[in-house]
């Protein structure tokens, strides 16, 4: 429930600042694609991180500048993030659409999420040199979940589908990342630049409560 609350309040916030007569100079829309690593970070001896898993980022960004170079940045995507996790306890279960797998101590599972995410967030930029612009950026993001898999090696479980209460509905992350921006002629330009998340709340279930989510990626983009 206070996973749902902050949520709410990030997406109430969004819509509060969206709304806000900021005396806008302009409005920036941009699209990207963002591949990445994720990964699991562990809290507890209860569970090891045992390496990140490949994923992707995609989808679009509304800014909104009240100055010059500063920006109030939203947008929303589809994220593909999760990691390997050893289980160092006995009596630990993975609950699929499929069958309940007892997972052994020692055993690696890898387990991906595919969310929603809803960014909130600050841009600031250089004064443009020549056709380039330096952009710092940071927030905070709802990341709603859509679906989770897990990967089993040593009980061939391949790709299956988690129950949903293995997850919690949603999870909380803040961000930040730099970057470049070259333009192609009046307000278009090429974007790329490097983002790391990590999480605020956590991503799993109750008894994997120990287990936050970070995330590692490339954007690449075009902003119109």
């Amino acid at each position: 429930m206070k996973t749902k609350g902050a949520i709410l309040s990030a997406l109430i916030a969004i819509f509060m600042l969206t709304s806000m007569e900021l005396k806008a100079q302009y409005i920036a829309f941009g699209v990207y694609g963002e591949p990445q690593l994720s990964w699991y970070r562990s809290d507890t001896k209860a569970f090891s991180s045992n390496g990140p898993v490949v994923g992707f980022n995609a989808g679009f960004s509304l800014e909104r500048y009240f100055a010059d170079r500063y920006a109030i940045t939203t947008g929303a995507s589809i994220a593909n993030v999760g990691g390997n996790i050893v289980f160092n306890n006995t009596g630990d279960s993975i609950v699929t659409l499929d069958d309940v797998y007892q997972v052994n101590q020692g055993a690696s599972v890898k387990v991906k999420g595919q969310y929603i995410s809803i960014p909130l967030g600050l841009k600031f930029k250089t004064n443009e040199i020549g056709y380039t612009t330096f952009y710092a950026n940071l927030g905070l993001k709802a990341n709603v979940r859509l679906k989770g898999f897990a990967w089993i090696e040593e009980m061939d479980v391949d790709r299956e589908v988690l129950d949903k209460a293995q997850m919690q509905f949603a999870y909380l992350s803040y961000y930040f990342g730099a970057g470049v921006q070259y333009s192609l002629g009046g307000p278009s330009s090429i974007l790329a630049g490097l983002t790391f998340s990590n999480g605020l709340t956590h991503p799993l279930k109750e008894s994997y409560k120990g287990l936050n989510v970070g995330t590692f990626g490339l954007k690449v983009g075009l902003v119109f």
